[in-house]
């Protein structure tokens, strides 16, 4: 395995791993408990009207529009004739948000009281954020659809929608700071293990590719 697939599948298993010790800090650790809630709550306070823009934003990380964005990529990416990396994107949207669905039923316990400091508080299964989860997996789907040339604007964009859904749902009181920075690690895993299977299936071809050139050189690598 080379290091170009063997850096990202270690930075996907790292961004997993990082997952439990951030619910447990935002479910168990009274520290973390309460900057996630001194954080949501001084930004409710602080948002005066821009509860009205985030209210319209937030809407961008719905079922709805995470189908439509992601009938986008897809066009983008067939487009640029990049069908493999459209095919690689489908899988991070669809496991990026369906494991974050599976977590919010495993993880579901509410971790401060109903009606808390007189506001209605986010649900028992806000953990992590389904929202923040379906802006980031198209943001990052959208980078791998696209060619080189395209890819800081991609990014700059990914990056508008990612942070307008993420803060919208804190400011709206439908999620802590850690269930965002917790749908960001379902994303960034998937992710990295979608880049990793794309370099590893790349390398597998060049490998081939040789072969065929020079079969004493395929034989040498298939020794090693």
């Amino acid at each position: 395995m080379s290091p170009s697939v063997k850096r990202p599948l270690f930075a996907a298993i790292l961004c997993a791993a990082a997952i439990a010790p951030l619910a447990a800090a935002a479910y168990a650790w009274g520290p973390a408990k309460s900057l996630d809630l001194h954080v949501m709550l001084h930004l409710d306070r602080e948002a005066g009207a821009i509860h009205r823009v985030a209210s319209v934003l937030v809407n961008l990380g719905d079922l709805a529009a995470l189908l439509i964005l992601g009938a986008i990529v897809v066009a983008i990416g067939l487009r640029f004739g990049r069908r493999r990396e459209v095919v690689a994107a489908l899988v991070l949207v669809a496991g990026a948000n369906l494991t974050t669905q599976l977590l919010k039923v495993a993880l579901e316990h509410a971790r401060h009281k109903a009606w808390e400091h007189g506001i209605e508080l986010p649900w028992a299964n806000s953990f992590p954020s389904g929202h923040t989860t379906a802006a980031a997996s198209i943001a990052v789907a959208l980078l791998f659809v696209v060619p080189a040339r395209h890819r800081l604007a991609a990014s700059l964009a990914g990056m508008l929608l990612t942070a307008a859904v993420g803060i919208s749902v804190v400011v709206l009181v439908w999620h802590y700071p850690s269930d965002v920075l917790g749908g960001l690690l379902v994303v960034a895993s998937w992710a990295f293990a979608t880049l990793a299977a794309l370099r590893f299936r790349a390398d597998r071809e060049r490998v081939a590719e040789g072969a065929k050139k020079d079969p004493r050189r395929h034989l040498i690598v298939s020794t090693e």
